[in-house]
């Protein structure tokens, strides 16, 4: 059995670490599944991409790669970071923005200020707003906003700079008044000195150049390829029946993590290349697989629809009994990943092959085996399970703050379900 643990390896290759994302994929996993299990030039898919890690390695490794993500956040993550970008172009576009924010943070300082200027600095509203942001911090990232939005540069090069700008908030070292904030339970922390958004703003596009630069060398040394994201819903992909000849996918967690209120500090800055605001951002919410938001029925039983699952039955079965809110909310991600499954092997050719990685887990104290759950799932859809492997997660990797007294005990390891099409 291969070695799969991958602790202590670099996963901020390449344009890996453009920005933080919760419970990624190691890359070195995808890596794995994309080199043994499909051929220079063939098509992978990954319909939950994330922040694309498995479009990345597609990309490096010589494939063409589709991804899918219903988070307009992680899909400009997953373009930017799969587009080989040149320096030269990025450089001169954050000379022109800095030059522009440093100009107007100096004009703010005079006693005759433009109504344009105060305009362009005044921050988004949003709920609790000042509690998250420092003034001097919400209006750096305002004028940012601003002038990128405004930038001529190509919308490559644009996107890549509003990476920079999302990633100056959702990061361990986040300019917000939190910590822990790349996760859904983050906390106030307040700054002892208020941060210079221009400097740091600066650093990190210098960081992310470099990594860029590592990004489009790897690609270089393979045949040139092409890479599509989309925004779009895994449960029903625009993809052609049998045109796809390797999907390689790490779905979200049974109720585990709430992108939308991981995200939510820089989606108020972000509304010009994400096209929604906080509120409608929000009410999307419920259409997330794995989401713990959404109304429910007071009754509930059983769905008819998993009558041939008696494994999956079981499960919500002593949910049920301990959680009714529960029960329902792991039916739902139960029913959503059957038809996600469904998906996969519609646009899977003959004999190919999908690789889910997936991690059991402990939901109000019931043990939920979700391997188990997609492999009777996924039988159904005519994807025959021909190799199972293990992996440890590394608890130093964990990003999510855990309560054993109300959960259970923590599952620490990761299951490599591999499928292919009969």
């Amino acid at each position: 059995m291969p070695d799969l643990d991958f602790d202590g390896h670099n996963t901020l290759y390449a344009s890996h670490g453009l920005h933080s994302y919760a419970a990624k994929c190691p890359p070195q996993l995808a890596r794995y599944g994309v080199r043994y299990y499909s051929h220079a030039g063939d098509t992978v898919l990954d319909p939950m991409a994330g922040s694309g890690t498995t479009l990345i390695e597609a990309k490096i490794l010589g494939r063409h790669a589709i991804g899918y993500d219903i988070d307009p956040l992680a899909h400009l993550l997953a373009r930017v970071k799969t587009q080989p970008l040149k320096d030269c172009k990025i450089e001169a576009a954050h000379d022109v923005i800095l030059k522009r924010c440093q100009r107007d943070l100096k004009d703010l300082q005079s006693r005759t200020k433009s109504a344009a200027l105060r305009k362009r600095a005044e921050p988004p509203s949003f709920n609790n707003r000042d509690y998250w942001f420092a003034p001097e911090v919400a209006s750096s990232l305002s004028l940012l906003s601003y002038h990128i939005a405004e930038s001529r540069s190509p919308k490559a090069v644009s996107d890549f700079l509003w990476v920079a700008l999302s990633s100056l908030i959702l990061s361990k070292t986040s300019v917000a008044n939190a910590r822990d904030i790349i996760h859904s339970r983050h906390h106030y922390h307040e700054h002892k000195q208020v941060p210079d958004v221009l400097e740091k703003f600066t650093a990190r596009v210098k960081v992310m150049r470099r990594q860029m630069r590592d990004f489009v060398q790897r690609c270089s040394k393979s045949p040139k390829t092409d890479v599509h994201t989309r925004v779009g819903d895994a449960r029903h992909l625009r993809v052609e029946d049998e045109s796809v000849d390797l999907v390689f996918t790490s779905p979200p967690y049974a109720t585990a993590l709430d992108y939308p209120r991981a995200h939510f500090l820089a989606i108020p800055w972000m509304t010009a290349v994400l096209g929604v605001d906080l509120p409608a951002y929000f009410s999307k919410t419920p259409d997330y697989i794995g989401s713990e938001r959404g109304r429910f029925r007071t009754s509930f039983e059983v769905s008819p629809t998993l009558a041939g699952y008696p494994l999956t039955r079981a499960i919500i079965g002593r949910l049920q009994k301990n959680s009714l809110r529960h029960a329902k909310l792991t039916q739902r991600y139960f029913l959503d990943m059957k038809r996600v499954m469904a998906e996969v092997s519609r646009v899977l050719k003959h004999e190919g092959y999908a690789i889910i990685v997936v991690c059991p887990s402990h939901i109000r104290k019931v043990r939920v085996q979700t391997h188990r759950v997609l492999t009777e799932i996924s039988v159904q859809e005519g994807l025959r399970l021909k190799r199972q492997f293990t992996r440890t997660i590394n608890e130093r990797r964990r990003l999510l703050p855990y309560v054993r007294k109300s959960f259970g005990m923590r599952m620490d390891t990761e299951y490599i379900l591999i499928f292919q099409k009969v």
